[in-house]
């Protein structure tokens, strides 16, 4: 029988799902493989259109990832953290590719036939367009690289460390109350041992 928790917990799965297949039509839109939002396939600024992507995807991948871990079931909560986590890196590692390319097409105009298809020289017009073609550029090319590696890098962490129970948190340390950053069980694995006990 649904408690009024799984109600909600459903309904919020349901809005991850949502959202994580809406990017994947902005994506769509974005690389001009298909017209299915007609404003948003005319933005004239392919970064504007990318951006829209990476953050309705984020939040859909970011929601469903959290929602995954409350999931009492041992196997259900690991199957589903291992398939969103997957899901996001095989999404991620094009932009990486995207922040690392794009230093070569800048300054070399080494785009490439990968670059051409991941229309790198449009992405570089989008840039320039915002931030000018000077050393302000090159900065935010640097911190949007940067950007690009956490992404890949925080969800296969936090991905890994759900499987093994763990989560990474925040705050006063159980063992020496000083602050900092610590490892400590799921909220949902915690809770279990407290009721065992």
């Amino acid at each position: 029988m649904f408690t009024s928790k799984h109600k909600i917990r459903s309904a919020l799965f349901a809005l991850s799902l949502a959202l994580i297949v809406l990017g994947l039509l902005f994506l769509v839109n974005a690389m001009g493989a298909a017209r299915i939002f007609p404003a948003f396939y005319d933005i004239e600024n392919v970064l504007a259109k990318y951006i829209v992507v990476i953050v309705t995807m984020a939040c859909g991948i970011m929601l469903f990832s959290n929602l995954a871990t409350l999931v009492e079931e041992k196997k259900l909560r690991n199957g589903l953290t291992i398939g969103i986590t997957t899901f996001s890196t095989v999404l991620t590692v094009p932009l990486v590719y995207v922040f690392i390319a794009i230093f070569p097409a800048k300054f070399n105009g080494a785009i490439g036939p990968v670059g051409k298809i991941m229309t790198i020289d449009k992405i570089i017009d989008g840039f320039v367009a915002w931030f000018g073609n000077g050393a302000f550029l090159t900065v935010v090319l640097v911190f949007m690289l940067i950007l690009s590696i956490v992404f890949i890098a925080f969800p296969l962490v936090t991905g890994v460390l759900a499987v093994k129970g763990k989560t990474i948190k925040v705050g006063k340390r159980p063992d020496s109350g000083k602050f900092g950053i610590y490892l400590a069980p799921l909220p949902v694995i915690a809770k279990q041992e407290a009721e065992n006990k």
